[in-house]
């Protein structure tokens, strides 16, 4: 086409735009490093071979050292095998040598080195944590020959590199356990290995990090006649399958686009290889930090054309920087649609399609289309000011509005993967001092130089800064929440909702929305909807803001996220909705009309259903003991409570069993009211502020109206949390009931939601600390956080009763599975969990020997 003029090279260069990281190419690799294991056969007859965990080891060897492909040497991929491959020089899958890789990797692997890391084979649970089975791993003695997690996750610790990608397809099936064996297999635990310990509330996921797992802990994982599922569809992906962003290829696969493949092409695959329903299930379970956006490999059915595309761009006569954009999207499919315009107009220019002066001015159009002029940018400023000063003036701690400012912006850049501008970086100078109007202008100028950009649409800008400054800044449970936000969370942070009131999830078989069941009272119980409904179909007269829709939304549910079907379902209240279901022992669909309504959800429950759907909570009738569960500490949690004990007490209940196990809290005034319940007057709970803001505040209880006449046990667990020990703490310290199970959390912080309406947002901060009765401190962040320090509740002496990680999930199972209102007109399919819950046996054990010494004394 020939070289561009002079003037419009000026033309261009005057409207440059600075473009973020995240839609730049990806910097040459400095090396690309692998570990694979595949051990497909074991000397140890007790564990069934598997022979496509041997071919998948060695797939991916090839794919990586395939110069079409990944480029890697061959001396940067250690391979290893239970059987030896003298072709691709494996070495034996041993422990020694497994353990031997990581170091190596650990040792060689800088910061920018893409790193692969693959586990195939077989694995065993190992005490409260598992193993993988090496090729001299034997089950009787796999403590000591077999991975384990922790070995891994001790060598993983020092690793540096932010390009990782890590497979495991790690079958726990398939060996003979013998009874040593205290816990089943957790296949979380090797994630834990590659991100740290998730368990802790703090933790924060190092970035670039990218872990896949296959199938599940329960059912034998699917296997192709040459590789395990999950290698076969990461295999297609990598080989140019996944490069589909953007809606064509651009001769590089990123893991963003892996993921998206794999957890599309896992479940489909599984849907028709799976013989059973627990096979039929498994899907590619995924973990990612943020930054995973690096290149794997190349997809050479479209690089050379890219390639072309770039020499022939690399020869025009252009400025320094109109090259540098136009080669970044050349090379790499942007993420933002405007991106993704410019990045067409380069094409066009580089293949000579369109003229230079079109492309300046198309260029020109974009550029300045995606602008934010100072007042847009200023009205951002100063509504993201407003949320920085309420958080201010009522935090626990004491913060400074100009440092709060910075953590906004550097929060803003960070989750954008944008380079914050030198202009901006020295207005951080001296930020402690500033005042409001200078502080406003930072942040006007960082949103102006954001620009428009569909991620930053609406309120979406304020709500990025707002929670960034919080959640990377304050403690774990502050936070901002969007409208959206709200809409989607309101039951978990009100216990109440507007909606049709079913719970539901995604049936990965049928691939729609199964109703797990219907809540007690709600529109969908009282117009006949059952558990094991399958929604298929959600039609709409009128959108999430009541707004009257012509014609109808039809909406079906094949493919929806549960997240988006509550978004569709939950709306205003006495605005009307359909749903279409399936139903088993039913020929044709039914459809239900119903209208939204207000629906509480039930926080106090039995431990059993009745046939009317209401609870019993008589656990043992011969002795009266009644048995009490409550999953939250909700508005109408009080009133519900005492209507309940009430009962209780005019049916001669003798007992009590307070299960306040998984009950993460809730609100402060319910907690302190149940607690009332029980106790004579006296000391609840102390509020204690930050200093200055507002002074300490008791709360007490008052004899008249308090349950006092029979024996109690309260159990709470790891999971049970403020409001929860707010109770315990109290009953322990009145001496009102024994406490039993497990160690509380130790959330000794209060929380206030609290209305923003720049945004119609909601701000939730944590306010003050609280206190128990005897005056110790329940905070566990407030300490170091070690087993001798003061913080939660610990079980009284003789009632400390700890469960393997493996029985608290299946006890998690067992007290949810009980909230379900069954179907009665049909079996369930479904067999009951076979748990023995100790915990419970225990407290009904002591009840039984007070009920039975207070009646000897009467006598």
């Amino acid at each position: 086409m020939g070289f561009l003029s002079r003037r419009i090279l000026l033309a261009l260069f005057a409207c440059i735009i600075v473009i973020g990281r995240a839609d730049a190419a990806e910097p040459v690799q400095s090396k690309t490093y692998a570990i694979l294991v595949g051990v497909g056969t074991h000397s140890d007859s007790s564990i069934k071979a598997r022979p496509a965990a041997h071919q998948d080891a060695v797939a991916m060897y090839d794919l990586l050292t395939n110069k079409s492909f990944a480029k890697a040497a061959a001396e940067d991929v250690k391979l290893l095998l239970a059987v030896e491959d003298k072709q691709r020089h494996s070495e034996a899958a041993t422990k020694e040598n497994i353990l031997k890789a990581i170091r190596w990797i650990v040792e060689k692997a800088q910061k920018d080195d893409l790193v692969v890391i693959g586990f195939f084979g077989r694995g065993a649970s190992l005490g409260d944590r598992t193993c993988y089975l090496s090729s001299d791993a034997t089950v009787k003695d796999r403590a000591s020959n077999a991975v384990a997690t922790s070995d891994l996750e001790t060598e993983f610790k020092k690793f540096k590199g932010e390009k990782l990608l890590v497979l495991v397809d790690v079958d726990y099936t398939g060996t003979s356990l013998d009874k040593t064996a205290d816990s089943e297999p957790n296949a979380l635990d090797m994630v834990r290995v590659f991100v740290g310990d998730e368990d802790k509330e703090e933790h924060q996921m190092p970035p670039g990090r990218f872990i896949c797992l296959a199938g599940s802990e329960v059912a034998s994982h699917i296997d192709t006649d040459t590789n395990g599922l999950l290698v076969k569809c990461a295999l297609d992906g990598l080989k140019g399958a996944a490069d589909r962003d953007g809606g064509e290829p651009d001769g590089v696969v990123i893991v963003d686009e892996l993921k998206k493949h794999l957890e599309t092409e896992v479940l489909k695959n599984a849907r028709l290889l799976g013989k059973t329903r627990q096979e039929k299930e498994q899907s590619a379970s995924i973990w990612g930090s943020r930054k995973s956006h690096f290149a794997i490999t190349e997809n050479p059915s479209v690089a050379g054309k890219v390639n072309d595309r770039l020499e022939k761009f690399g020869k025009l006569n252009l400025a320094a920087d109109i090259k540098a954009e136009g080669q970044r999207f050349l090379a790499r499919m942007p993420a933002l649609k405007a991106h993704r315009e410019l990045r067409s107009l380069y094409q066009q220019l580089a293949d000579g399609k369109l003229p230079a002066d079109d492309f300046v001015a198309k260029r020109t159009k974009i550029v300045d289309d995606m602008k934010v002029d100072r007042d847009a940018a200023k009205t951002f400023a100063r509504k993201t000011m407003a949320g920085i000063e309420q958080v201010q003036r009522l935090y626990v701690k004491e913060l400074n509005r100009g440092e709060m400012v910075v953590w906004a912006v550097k929060g803003m850049f960070r989750e954008l993967e944008a380079t914050i501008p030198e202009n901006i970086e020295k207005q951080f100078e001296g930020v402690r001092e500033k005042q409001p109007d200078a502080l406003t202008d930072i942040l006007a100028d960082a949103r102006e130089f954001l620009g428009k950009r569909e991620d930053l649409d609406g309120a979406k800008d304020i709500t990025l800064a707002m929670r960034s400054m919080m959640e990377q800044n304050l403690d774990p449970y502050s936070t901002y929440y969007s409208k959206e936000d709200i809409r989607e969370m309101e039951s978990q942070m009100s216990g109440r909702f507007t909606g049709i009131g079913v719970q539901i999830r995604r049936d990965l078989v049928r691939d729609g929305l199964l109703v797990v069941t219907p809540i007690k009272g709600s529109p969908a119980h009282k117009a006949g909807f059952l558990a094991g409904d399958l929604i298929t179909e959600i039609i709409r007269e009128v959108d999430e803001e009541g707004k009257k829709l012509n014609p109808p939304e039809v909406i079906s549910t094949q493919g929806m996220s549960t997240k988006e079907a509550v978004r569709k379902i939950l709306g205003m209240d006495r605005t009307k909705v359909k749903i279409k279901v399936v139903r088993e022992g039913t020929e044709k669909p039914i459809e239900f009309e119903l209208t939204r309504a207000r629906v509480d959800v039930e926080t106090v429950l039995g431990f059993q259903r009745k046939k009317d759907d209401s609870w019993d909570h008589f656990i043992d009738k011969k002795n009266k003991i009644a048995y009490i569960r409550l999953t939250q500490f909700a508005p109408r949690s009080y009133e519900d409570m005492r209507e309940t004990v009430e009962k209780l007490s005019k049916e001669g209940i003798k007992g009590l069993v307070f299960d306040l196990r998984f009950n993460p809290g809730g609100h402060l005034h319910a907690a302190v009211q149940i607690s009332d319940l029980f106790i004579d007057d006296g000391l609840i709970v102390t509020i204690r502020p930050r200093s200055g803001v507002a002074d300490e505040e008791p709360y007490g209880g008052k004899t008249d109206g308090s349950f006092l006449n029979f024996p109690m046990v309260c159990m709470v667990n790891g999971m049970s949390a403020s409001g929860s020990e707010i109770v315990a703490a109290c009953l322990q310290d009145h001496g009102r009931a024994v406490i039993l199970g497990e160690r509380s959390y130790g959330k000794g912080s209060v929380q206030n939601i609290m209305d923003f309406y720049h945004t119609e947002a909601k701000i939730k901060l944590t306010w003050a600390t609280f206190w128990r009765p005897n005056g110790k401190n329940l905070n566990k962040l407030s300490t170091s956080g070690k087993e001798d320090e003061d913080w939660g509740v610990r079980p009284d002496a003789g009632f400390n009763l700890p469960l393997s990680a493996a029985d608290r999930v299946l006890l998690f199972k067992q007290i949810r599975d009980a909230e379900i209102i069954p179907r009665r007109d049909l079996p369930s399919k479904e067999p009951p969990t076979e748990f023995k819950d100790k915990q419970l046996e225990a407290a009904l054990e002591y009840l039984r020997g007070q009920i039975k010494t207070a009646g000897t004394a009467k006598k």
